[in-house]
């Protein structure tokens, strides 16, 4: 039986610390994403209101 060596291991851990990496800078890209298309269309509201009110 092969040993398992610590260089083996490492590679490994490293390996999958950096999927998890990319995962979570996948999921905080879509998040803020996700809340500056929020606080656009807020403020899109707010214009169409003062610009209603402009025109009265």
């Amino acid at each position: 039986m092969v040993d398992f060596q610590i260089g083996d291991m490492i590679f490994q851990l490293a390996f999958i610390a950096f999927i998890i990496l990319i995962a979570m800078v996948l999921i905080n890209l879509f998040r803020s994403s996700r809340k500056r298309k929020k606080q656009l269309d807020e403020l899109a509201e707010k214009v169409d209101a003062l610009q209603s009110k402009l025109e009265k």
